[in-house]
Formats: C-alpha cells, structure tokens, sequence
C-alpha cells in the first residue's frame, strides 16, 4: 500500500490586496477602537448620533459596538480621525472616551485602551523655569509627556502652561508638584486638567464619582475634607460675567448710591478651609539642575527626590 503525503501550507499570503491606486484610494478607512471610563451601559444609538454631532466628520463615520462597551469607529478620511485623536478627550454622558488607532494587522480587542490623552495647565510656574525642556519633565513626572502647546512660542512668560500627557486611568490623578529651584527654595506647581469629565473626589481615579467610590464608604472625612474637587479643572464654571454689574439696581429696590454707603458693613469673611489630605505621591519635589549629563540619564530619582536636567 502507497501512502501519498501532503503537504500542509504553513503560511497564507493573500494576492491582489491593493489593486489599482486610484480605487484603493476611495476604498481606504481609518479605524479607532475606544471604550468609555464607566460601568453604565451604553446606548449605541444614541451615542453614535451624540458624537458624530461633535465631531462632524467631513466624510462621516461608522459606529459599530464590537464587544460590551468596546466601540469600533470607521472614518474615511484621515483628518477626520486625526481630529478624534488630537482634540481629545470626548466623553458621552460626562463619561470619558479612552480612544487609539488601530492599525493594519491589528485586531482591535488587542489595542491597549489603558491611558488618556488630556491638555493639564501648569499654573504658578516661577520665571526661568518655563522652558520646552522643564515642561516636558514635569509632563513626564505627571505620566508620559506628549507635547507642548506651541501656540504662543516666544511669549516671554504666561499665566499658565500648556503640556498634552498621556494619563494611565488606572492611576490617581496628580493635583501638584513641589519645584525645588536652583536656590534651593521650593514652590508649588498646580495642575489643572482641561475637559476633565467624571472622577473621584475621593480616590482622583476617573470614570466614576465619589458617590459611588468603594474607598469613601470606608473613609470617615467629609466631602469637604476630600483631597481632589472640581477646582482641577481647567476653566471653572461657565456662566454670564459681571460686566454690567456696576450698573444693575440689586432686586430691594435701593438705588447704588444708597448702597455705596453702607456697603464695608456687607464683608464676608470665608470660612476657614478643611484640613488638605496629601497624597503619598505629593511630597516628591522637582529638583532643576543646570548641569548636564550624558543621554539616556533622563529623569534621575535621588530618594524622594526627581531631578529635572535643563
């Protein structure tokens, strides 16, 4: 008896992928895969008519839910998902949306949705210490530095400071930074995160609020003594501005002239602020060196201690 072997093709390789150019060209998609920070369900329907009202794609998008709360969205031209990925984060009911490209050959349940791309504001960063190089340290002691703002290049000094990180949502939110300076003397530098959308006043952890933190049923302090409040985020509460205030009658009737005259007995002191609840990852200062030191040193950890290299 013959026995005829076979041979078993260990390897498949598709032909005719491509094609002429011209018809690739209208048939090419940009995909991103993203899930929202939270455990509520999320209505596909309503959802893709929120976002894709926001977004506005020039050449419209596809919104399909590929697994619970892992959405697949299909763009057909790349500015579109360039806009996605770039003036981020987006969120749909307050909840943000943890979003990244998916590439040729890659499945879209292995793309790692663990971290968030925001824009944090540097507030009270002193003289002499705002240069490229300082921001993108202090974005890399926040987490993993992407880019600087570069919209107002040349300004000698601003207000606050613009830097994109990369924030892993499996981490605490950081609230500031203690700068040691060249004289030794320290200063406090405070962030303040733009579109910060739901978290923990409790824990600093996004997608989900205190009312519903393991952590907070197990904590005796109070709302008020919580170590993170909505005064990290970046622009405050919107609202009309007292423009026309010095104009307006208040609603008793008595005209401003008669007001003016009593009105230093009208002063309110404000209360006494609640003991501040330091995290651990607070009392680790910045150190700024001017020495040099050779490639690769990076950030160099002295202790608690992090030493940033101009």
């Amino acid at each position: 008896m013959v026995f005829q072997s076979h041979k078993i093709a260990k390897f498949f390789e598709p032909v005719g992928v491509g094609g002429d150019g011209a018809e690739t060209a209208e048939r090419e998609t940009w995909a991103v895969v993203g899930r929202f920070l939270t455990s509520k369900l999320i209505k596909l329907e309503y959802m893709r008519q929120v976002l894709a009202s926001v977004w506005q794609p020039v050449k419209g998008v596809t919104v399909s839910e590929i697994q619970p709360n892992l959405f697949l969205f299909v763009f057909y031209h790349i500015t579109d998902m360039q806009h996605v990925l770039t003036k981020g984060p987006w969120s749909f009911e307050n909840n943000s949306l943890v979003c990244r490209q998916v590439h040729d050959g890659v499945l879209p349940i292995d793309v790692a949705l663990d971290s968030l791309d925001m824009w944090v504001q540097l507030h009270d960063l002193p003289m002499g210490y705002t240069s490229d190089a300082v921001l993108e340290q202090i974005g890399n002691f926040m987490e993993t530095f992407v880019k600087c703002d570069d919209r107002f290049a040349g300004v000698p000094w601003r207000s606050f400071y613009r830097v994109r990180v990369s924030i892993p949502v499996s981490k605490p939110l950081k609230r500031r930074m203690r700068l040691v300076k060249r004289d030794k003397s320290t200063c406090w530098v405070t962030f303040k995160y733009e579109r910060l959308h739901n978290f923990c006043f409790c824990c600093g952890l996004l997608g989900h609020s205190y009312k519903f933190c393991l952590k907070v049923r197990e904590s005796p302090l109070t709302v008020a003594q919580y170590p993170y409040d909505a005064g990290m985020r970046a622009g405050g509460a919107r609202g009309p501005r007292a423009v026309g205030e010095s104009w307006l009658v208040p609603a008793v009737g008595q005209s401003r002239c008669e007001g003016a005259a009593d009105s230093d007995e009208h002063v309110v002191t404000p209360p006494v602020a609640p003991a501040d609840v330091r995290s651990s990852e607070e009392d680790v200062a910045v150190v700024v060196v001017t020495k040099r030191r050779r490639e690769g040193s990076g950030v160099v950890g002295d202790g608690r201690v992090l030493r940033v290299m101009l």
